[in-house]
C-alpha cells in the first residue's frame, strides 16, 4: 500500500512539473501570454502604390491628398486607398469600378462607438461611415466579370462631398 501511494505521488509530481513547463513555454517564461500571431497587422512601407496596383485603378489627374495602406489580416489582406479630387473626376472614377448599384446615402454612425478592424485613422482620416454627406456602394469584381480586377473579391466605396466641387474617395478592397 505504501508503494502504491509513493508511485501515485511520483506520477502526480511528474504531471505537475510537465504542466508547469508547458505553461512557462506558452507564456514566454515571463508569466505574460505571448502576442497572438496571425492577427491584423499594417504592412510597413506599403501604401497607395500597392493599393492602386492591387485594385488596378487609375486615379484621376486631379487627385490630391493620396493615402493608402495595406493590412495583413487573419484570412485576407485589405487594401485602403483614399484621395480627394474634383467631384466630376471622382464620379468618373467610381463609374469605372462598375458598382453593382447606384451610390446611396450613408447614415452616419456614432463616431464614439463605431469601431472597425481596418480603421482609416491609421491614415489620419476619419471613418467615412461616421461622416456627413457620404454616399456608399460596393463592387464584387468576380460577380460582374471584371477581368481587370480578377484578384479582387470586393471593393467598398465611400464618396464624401467635401465642398467647393471636391470629393474624398475612400476604397477598401480585399
Amino acid at each position: 500500500m505504501k508503494r502504491t501511494n509513493s508511485l501515485a505521488i511520483r506520477i502526480a509530481s511528474a504531471a505537475t512539473t510537465a504542466l508547469l513547463a508547458l505553461s512557462a513555454t506558452a507564456c514566454g517564461g515571463s508569466g505574460a501570454p505571448n502576442a497572438r500571431s496571425g492577427g491584423p497587422v499594417w504592412a510597413e512601407g506599403q501604401g497607395a502604390t500597392e493599393a492602386i496596383g492591387f485594385m488596378r485603378v487609375q486615379t484621376p489627374s486631379s487627385a490630391t491628398e493620396m493615402k493608402g495602406a495595406v493590412q495583413h489580416g487573419f484570412q485576407d489582406t485589405t487594401y485602403l486607398l483614399s484621395f480627394a479630387a474634383s467631384t466630376g473626376d471622382a464620379e468618373t472614377f467610381i463609374a469605372d469600378l462598375h458598382p453593382e448599384e447606384a451610390l446611396r446615402a450613408n447614415t452616419p454612425r456614432d463616431s464614439k462607438t463605431y469601431t472597425t478592424i481596418t480603421p482609416w485613422s491609421h491614415l489620419g482620416l476619419p471613418e467615412p461611415e461616421t461622416q456627413q454627406k457620404v454616399r456608399t456602394a460596393s463592387v464584387c469584381p468576380p460577380c460582374i466579370k471584371d477581368e481587370r480586377r480578377s484578384a479582387v473579391q470586393s471593393i467598398t466605396i465611400f464618396v464624401q462631398d467635401v465642398g467647393d466641387g471636391r470629393a474624398r474617395v475612400y476604397l477598401k478592397a480585399f
